[in-house]
């Protein structure tokens, strides 16, 4: 969770440059201030305390999440944490800072995070951050910007896992006709977008829309994926499908096929389960 706008980080480097050696730096007290609040940024996110974490961010600060679009000011960025909170558990995060430089009232800040689920790793990446301080003497982030480190992304066992959950878990769920089995691939939030049809909210409405349709058809299925990015804690998934939908009434079978994109999630135990599924046929 760090950040930077690398066009302002750039002509903030280049400012102090050009000071030369007649304009000081930050103070030590200075520099002290803003390790302390960084400090205090991480204790109050691992503590999922989203007003105190907040007491070390702008009214007008921006941040530059992975995968995302800037999420500019102070009560975006609360409901942004709080989302992240929900939808990562409780993981915890530590940085390092490797320097702290500025001159007056503004500093940057550049180092390297690590996060963790449940004391085992699940990132590691690079920020740098814009500091201001404020008319009260404190200092506060105004730009955030991180990266991840590229062999974050490989993980062989995650890989496998979320390649199972939508074609070969999904389908034997489907074939044995095991009603549980489908629901536990599933988030407790999950969405569920048939073709046609309005989404299905929450692990409940689709269990019953399951229960509505498997009165109807029996469903066999295979499928491919084709695609798998992992970041962090979330991952998408893309494939093709292709299957054979039988009336329990009696009835001639039909086919079908398409294509599904699923956003999966890693749960607390460590396991991953469908949070969003779409597909067309």
């Amino acid at each position: 969770m760090r950040a930077f706008l690398f066009g302002v980080a750039l002509t903030l480097v280049v400012a102090f440059a050009a000071c030369g050696p007649a304009s000081s730096g930050l103070s030590d007290a200075d520099k002290g201030a803003i390790r302390s609040a960084s400090q205090k940024y991480v204790e109050t996110a691992n503590a999922q305390d989203v007003d105190g974490w907040l007491q070390q961010v702008s009214d007008n600060a921006v941040f530059m999440p992975l995968n995302q679009a800037p999420v500019e000011g102070r009560k975006a960025i609360g409901e942004w944490l709080n989302a992240t909170i929900k939808s990562l558990g409780p993981t915890k995060l530590a940085v390092t800072p490797a320097e702290i430089e500025g001159r007056g009232d503004v500093a940057f800040v550049r180092g390297a995070y690590a996060t963790t689920l449940n004391g085992a790793n699940t990132g590691t990446g690079n920020y740098i951050e814009i500091w201001q301080k404020q008319s009260d003497g404190t200092w506060r982030i105004i730009r955030d910007v991180w990266n991840t480190n590229a062999d974050l992304t490989s993980d062989p066992a995650a890989e496998a896992a979320i390649r199972k959950l939508p074609v070969e878990d999904w389908c034997a769920a489907e074939k044995a006709r095991d009603l549980d089995a489908k629901i536990r691939l599933f988030t407790p939030d999950a969405v569920f977008i048939p073709p046609g049809e309005r989404p299905v909210i929450g692990q409940p409405a689709i269990r019953t829309w399951h229960e509505a349709d498997w009165k109807q058809n029996k469903y066999e299925c295979t499928g491919t994926v084709d695609e798998v990015q992992i970041v962090g804690e979330s991952a998408f998934v893309r494939g093709t499908f292709s299957g054979v939908l039988t009336p329990t009434k009696g009835g001639a079978p039909t086919r079908d096929s398409g294509n599904f994109a699923d956003f999966v999630r890693r749960q607390p135990d460590g396991s991953w389960k469908i949070a969003r599924v779409i597909w067309n046929t």
